[in-house]
């Protein structure tokens, strides 16, 4: 139904196209014009109409006349018409006839006309041809529209037709077919037939590879608050000395150590802290590395773990001569914790020592207990042998 409408519409254009306005215009000028010449008749004093009406008019527009307009052609008209003959060198006898017509449309046509002046016939006329052309290219208009819209809608109809799949022709008949249903041994043999034909025919899938994704970047959050250390913010700052020491890496040691040196006592108590918790992560797998270490089957690898204790045991002894230091603080409060981390460390001290002299002692025992042992031996030895020459004696 659609392509329908688009065929009238395209029928309305190209008629529309076959006419030609302006030859409208020009048969209805043509028809009117010998009416407007019988009509342009001389006017003198005494005529009436509208033309003396139109003649008052064009005369006050050009400042000729300054009475009233009534349509009466009287003695002040016949001045007007006087004075105008007059100064385009005519005849000034008050009569308006053909050359002084044709003079006064001249003048008014060169002049604009005003905004309380009434609407001259000539214009009248031009608004009345200019009607019919407004029409006719209207309805140009729309028949350009018209053609647009069944050009797209062939196009589309016709995009649709070239997207519909053609339906490939089938080898098998369906079971509306007259014919005899065929027996297993051909319907084994079709089988094989259509297998073949669907893997010659069918192309050979394509591995589509993935693309490679561009890995982001990660974002090291140590080095970020390591960052963070020179904000001028406290609170951002004291906020990334409380993240490092959480997170545990021993790569904020140095800059929190350099960052004492500027900062308040609070930051400081923070850093401390911060340091403390790092060195505490950071033991554990060394104690749990040296702990391993200890039991390897190799003897250099154990030689080489007593040996990295022995230097962990060196910083406690150097930390210890510190807090023995810290024991003479002038604040009490100061020299009560010095006094609490040395007995502390102390008693890892006396707990080591104490394993120390317990092993030893279960090492001694172990070996008084074989020389009795062997000394109990050495003398069933002897009694049995001296008992075996008793014996041998009383048989003898």
């Amino acid at each position: 139904m659609r392509l329908s409408t688009s065929s009238i519409l395209i029928v309305i254009c190209l008629s529309c196209w076959g006419c030609d306005p302006s030859s409208a215009g020009t048969a209805k000028l043509a028809s009117a014009t010998p009416i407007n010449t019988a009509q342009e008749s001389i006017l003198k004093p005494g005529s009436t109409g509208e033309e003396v009406k139109a003649l008052q008019t064009k005369l006050k527009q050009l400042g000729y006349y300054d009475g009233v307009i009534d349509g009466l052609y009287g003695s002040d008209t016949s001045r007007s018409v006087s004075r105008f003959q007059q100064e385009k060198g005519l005849i000034a006898d008050g009569i308006f006839g053909t050359t002084s017509r044709h003079m006064l449309e001249q003048m008014v046509n060169k002049k604009p006309l005003s905004s309380d002046t009434a609407p001259t016939p000539k214009t009248s006329r031009q608004q009345e041809t200019q009607e019919p052309d407004l029409v006719w290219w209207l309805l140009v208009g729309v028949g350009v529209l018209g053609i647009f819209g069944a050009l797209m809608y062939v196009m589309r109809r016709y995009r649709e037709v070239k997207k519909v799949p053609r339906l490939a022709p089938s080898g098998f008949k369906t079971f509306n077919d007259t014919k005899a249903i065929p027996s297993p041994e051909e319907l084994d043999s079709a089988t094989a037939l259509f297998s073949s034909e669907h893997v010659t025919s069918s192309p050979a899938a394509k591995v589509v590879e993935p693309e490679t994704t561009t890995r982001l970047a990660k974002v090291n959050i140590v080095d970020e608050l390591i960052n963070d250390l020179d904000n001028p913010d406290p609170t951002q700052r004291r906020k990334a000395i409380w993240d490092l020491g959480q997170q545990g890496d021993s790569r904020a040691i140095q800059p929190l150590v350099e960052l004492m040196i500027n900062v308040d006592s609070q930051q400081r108590s923070l850093i401390l802290a911060a340091l403390a918790e790092i060195g505490t992560r950071t033991l554990k797998p060394m104690n749990h590395a040296l702990a391993m270490s200890l039991q390897d089957e190799s003897a250099q690898v154990r030689q080489n773990a007593i040996r990295d204790l022995t230097r962990v045991y060196d910083s406690m002894a150097q930390m210890s001569q510190m807090l023995s230091h810290a024991v003479q603080d002038p604040d009490a409060q100061v020299q009560a914790t010095a006094r609490y981390a040395l007995s502390q460390m102390n008693r890892i001290r006396s707990l080591n020592t104490q394993e120390v002299r317990h092993e030893r002692e279960q090492g001694a025992g172990i070996s008084e207990q074989g020389s009795q042992r062997h000394a109990e031996v050495s003398s069933v030895e002897a009694t049995g042998v001296s008992r075996g020459a008793e014996e041998q004696g009383s048989r003898n």
